[in-house]
């Protein structure tokens, strides 16, 4: 993943409500499997297998953020350990067609989560953070952004 992409990701996670955090960990797990099968493609097994592990962190973290006070995350949990299998096996075995079943099941998940969280009128989760403008000030084949708020400890308040 580039850097680009992880300051987006960072900004999009500082501003997110709780279900939009769900989201946009389903985002990032398809960013790693696409960075994974691209580097299937090009034959760096090392960087497939690491983006492999990347996105079972990512189940990981969405199996650790169910609520089972709700019925459903029964269910969920089963998938996400089936979809993590899969991503492993793929892996192990250096194979894609895993990787791209555990993909399918993975968007088709994130597509009712984004309906949930275009529902979801709750705060952001993070409190503290700074407030980012963009687009106030440019330059040529640039945007720049302007940060205001608090500068220490963001995200966390004593």
């Amino acid at each position: 993943m580039t850097k680009e992409l992880i300051q987006d990701y960072t900004l999009k996670i500082s501003q997110a409500n709780p279900s939009g955090i769900i989201v946009l960990v389903y985002d990032i797990a398809d960013q790693y499997i696409k960075d994974a099968l691209t580097a299937f493609d090009a034959g760096n097994m090392e960087d497939y297998q690491t983006n492999c592990q990347l996105a079972c962190r990512c189940v990981e973290d969405l199996l650790q953020a169910l609520n089972y006070s709700y019925e459903l995350a029964f269910p969920l949990m089963r998938l996400y350990v089936f979809i993590n299998r899969e991503i492993s096996v793929a892996s192990v075995m250096r194979r894609v067609e895993e990787l791209l079943a555990a993909r399918d099941l993975l968007l088709s998940l994130r597509g009712a989560f984004e309906e949930v969280a275009s529902q979801d009128t709750s705060e952001p989760a993070l409190y503290n953070t700074q407030t980012v403008y963009a687009g106030l000030t440019y330059g040529k084949n640039q945007l720049n952004e302007s940060v205001v708020g608090p500068s220490g400890n963001r995200g966390f308040t004593a």
